[in-house]
């Protein structure tokens, strides 16, 4: 038993980690909302009876997927291509519903579940609600870790987040069977989030990288930030909001950071700068996309279903 608590950091205790975290799944639904509606829509093409099972079997894939992530989280959160296979794959989505639909609401064709090879229809959407889920991991993983390094926090926050996120999703479901043009909406703010995904594309991918001065010393996450916005700034930015940057600055380097946990904390926080910001060719904050997604999303509201007439 002493051997778990060490390795989950139960040993530092201290309670102020309470508050990190409901920091943590506070931050954790804030950026849930979009995938909420993604989960929402991949569950609707099956039976009413079995989408709520789909949707627990998924969340209990990735409750696997979140822990052992935290465990590597430096190595997960510089895994770029999760996010481009992920935005493509939700544009994809999202075109395939107006090309079936027209997009309108009176002819629509029968909508049938994405199936996976050797998978019945149940099984492929557990699979895509995994993956889906596996996809919008990344950057709540990259938020956590700089909020603390101590497992225990990171995994209750992220597990609790997850289990709000799922049944956000279930009430989405319910939603989209009241509201005709809900889902529409949904569509389009799912082919937003895609087109996010995508334009985060990490641009030292392309060979725009550029390291930083010999002398250019830091020791903190703080200090990493100022010497790259010193010497690598982005092309423009929205304090908050958004960042464009055409040039990446090198990744910190963790010889440079203190040695024990308060420089293992200062590089997790730095590095997360650099794969949330300093990285990708267009990032827009998680409250920003939300917000966005939030307003398409209502305007599906509008006009509700109205009840069979009684015979």
């Amino acid at each position: 038993m002493d051997w778990l608590i060490h390795a989950l950091d139960l040993h530092l205790f201290q309670p102020q980690d309470l508050l990190i975290v409901l920091v943590l799944v506070i931050l954790e639904g804030l950026l849930s909302c979009d995938n909420a509606v993604v989960l929402a829509l991949l569950v609707k093409d099956l039976p009413p009876e079995q989408r709520g099972k789909a949707l627990r079997y998924g969340i209990i894939g990735a409750y696997v997927f979140r822990i052992l992530a935290l465990c590597l989280a430096v190595w997960v959160i510089s895994i770029w291509w999760i996010k481009v296979l992920g935005g493509a794959y939700l544009c994809w989505l999202a075109i395939e519903h107006f090309r079936r639909h027209g997009g309108g609401e009176g002819e629509q064709k029968p909508r049938q579940v994405r199936l996976i090879a050797g998978l019945g229809a149940f099984w492929s959407t557990v699979v895509w609600v995994e993956l889906t889920d596996i996809v919008f991991s990344i950057d709540s993983i990259a938020a956590a870790v700089a909020l603390s390094k101590h497992l225990w926090v990171l995994i209750l926050g992220g597990l609790l987040g997850i289990l709000a996120m799922r049944f956000a999703a279930q009430g989405f479901v319910k939603l989209l069977e009241l509201f005709p043009r809900l889902e529409t909406c949904a569509f389009v703010a799912v082919a937003i989030i895609g087109l996010k995904l995508l334009l985060e594309f990490p641009v030292d991918v392309v060979g725009r990288a550029q390291a930083l001065p010999p002398d250019a010393a830091y020791s903190s996450a703080e200090e990493y930030r100022a010497v790259v916005d010193r010497h690598v700034p982005p092309a423009y930015a929205i304090p908050h909001v958004l960042t464009i940057n055409l040039v990446a600055p090198e990744a910190p380097q963790r010889a440079r950071f203190a040695a024990g946990e308060a420089g293992d904390k200062e590089y997790a926080a730095a590095e997360a700068e650099w794969a949330l910001h300093r990285r990708p060719f267009i990032e827009v904050e998680g409250w920003a996309s939300s917000l966005l997604v939030l307003a398409v999303f209502a305007a599906g509201f509008l006009r509700r279903r109205r009840p069979p007439a009684a015979g």
